[in-house]
């Protein structure tokens, strides 16, 4: 069944020539901005503390207390995003079929009562079962706020606000430390351990904010009661004339197609690999390996505040130097560099050397930025809804399959060093810098093709379709062109 694009009813074809409905532009996107990109912050931002959580929970007593040993921690954060890779496609069947806002909000609520349940948890068997059921939840944060995100900015306006969300991450390091430092001085006084404290909180304020997504945040631009029929029109014009937006939400085979067989998707999936398993090392990581230079628990925790910091400034600079014209692929790989050193510093130097591990494990986290940029990457770059949501999710997919890698290259036996995991790091920073380059080629000879035949930049596929007349979305706008 079709979904026809609200706005296209409402704009006279005339006016849309003549340009007769240009406004404040910049008026019009502080409006927006205000309206969505707080809410979707906090998304982003509480789905890093729930990924966080357990990272603090271990060095708050959490194994000793349900009983685990071995490899079992590792166990718990590769459950998560084994549950998280398996629920990216019906999470994407959601998007599809229902408001990106709703389907967002609802899964927001259910993590928040998954986290709250995890405080009750006796054996490790409890908790790994809830880690899975928050893995198949949380599944939908990057596809749904990538998707979102196309719905109201063009492609050279979406990236600062992708960053924008996505400093959720550098956010929730640091008041997950925070949190971490205060739960942990609670658990003295109080039966209740500092831990379960912990996850009570995260979920009630999960719930809280899930209210807003499910009844603030608007559905589509045309649903905005905060914008004049006027605005609506505007954003659906803009959004055309850069070759932006998701277009008709309608389901067609032939563009999933043409997403699997694109090469595009599968250097963006293995990028996204290489530069998450060092993030998800560290996500998951950071306060074991801290702890291991001869620091309390308590003092991992403030310790590894510093961490959100770097990200978050890594994250905003690389997406505004975008915004002003900077190239998406240099960013990448010049963000990468300070992470290979970071590497090397944790990998080579010994325990002893405090200051250098601690730089090490810091610098490490400039890695983090480039996933914002390939996800503003796909929004930008594949065409039509039903492409724009297979994207996602696949990309979403390779996050999971670097979360599920990075956790078991720490094994038990190689503590309290962890010399295999470090090396791991070095070798795949150093292989990202060249998949990133790669995709500057790919899209480079694209586009020029595409300037030789007077054609839109697309992949061989897309191509075939279109000779056989499955001319679908954006797919024969002559002036579309990736970026990079």
């Amino acid at each position: 069944m079709e979904k026809k694009n609200d706005f296209a009813e409402k704009i006279d074809p005339e006016d849309f020539a003549l340009g007769t409905l240009a406004m404040d532009d910049k008026k019009l996107l502080r409006k927006i901005d205000w309206q969505i990109l707080p809410i979707m912050f906090l998304t982003y931002f509480l789905q890093m503390i729930d990924k966080i959580a357990i990272n603090y929970a271990n060095v708050m007593g959490i194994q000793d207390d349900l009983g685990m040993s071995g490899n079992d921690f590792s166990w718990l954060a590769t459950a998560f995003f084994i549950a998280y890779a398996i629920a990216e496609i019906p999470q994407g069947a959601l998007l599809q079929r229902f408001p990106v806002a709703k389907v967002l909000g609802a899964n927001v609520f259910c993590w928040g009562i998954i986290l709250c349940c995890s405080s009750a948890t006796k054996n490790f068997a409890g908790i790994l079962a809830l880690r899975v059921l928050l893995g198949l939840m949380e599944a939908v944060i990057a596809p749904s706020l990538t998707l979102y995100t196309s719905m109201w900015y063009t492609r050279a306006e979406s990236t600062p606000r992708y960053g924008f969300w996505y400093c959720g991450l550098g956010v929730g390091q640091i008041v997950g430390g925070l949190i971490s430092f205060a739960a942990q001085h609670a658990s003295a006084s109080l039966s209740f351990g500092g831990w379960r404290i912990m996850f009570v909180v995260i979920g009630a304020v999960n719930i809280l904010v899930s209210l807003l997504v499910l009844f603030v945040l608007p559905e589509t631009p045309s649903k905005a009661k905060f914008l004049t029929e006027e605005e609506k029109q505007r954003i659906f014009q803009r959004l055309n004339q850069d070759q932006a937006g998701v277009g008709e939400k309608v389901f067609r085979w032939s563009s999933i197609l043409e997403v699997f067989a694109d090469l595009q998707t599968w250097m963006l999936v293995l990028l996204t690999i290489l530069i998450t398993i060092p993030s998800g090392v560290i996500t998951t990581f950071s306060s074991i390996l801290i702890k291991g230079f001869g620091y309390d628990s308590k003092e991992s925790a403030l310790l590894n505040i510093p961490s959100g910091v770097v990200s978050i400034v890594s994250t905003m600079v690389s997406t505004y130097a975008i915004s002003r014209g900077f190239s998406r692929w240099l960013a990448i790989d010049i963000l990468l560099i300070p992470t290979l050193l970071g590497s090397c510093l944790m990998s080579f130097l010994p325990t002893s050397d405090k200051g250098g591990c601690l730089a090490g494990i810091y610098l490490v986290n400039t890695t983090v930025a480039p996933l914002a940029l390939i996800y503003a990457w796909t929004g930008a770059n594949f065409k039509g809804y039903t492409m724009k949501v297979s994207g996602a999710a696949i990309i979403s997919m390779g996050f999971s399959i670097a979360n599920i890698i990075g956790p078991q290259t720490f094994q038990a036996k190689d503590a309290p060093q962890y010399i295999p995991a470090k090396i791991t790091l070095v070798a795949v920073n150093a292989a990202a810098i060249l998949v990133s380059t790669g995709l500057r080629v790919m899209y480079g000879i694209r586009n020029s093709r595409a300037d030789r035949f007077g054609a839109p930049a697309r992949s061989s596929m897309e191509a075939r379709q279109a000779n056989k007349g499955n001319v679908q979305d954006f797919h024969d706008d002559k002036s579309f062109r990736y970026v990079y």
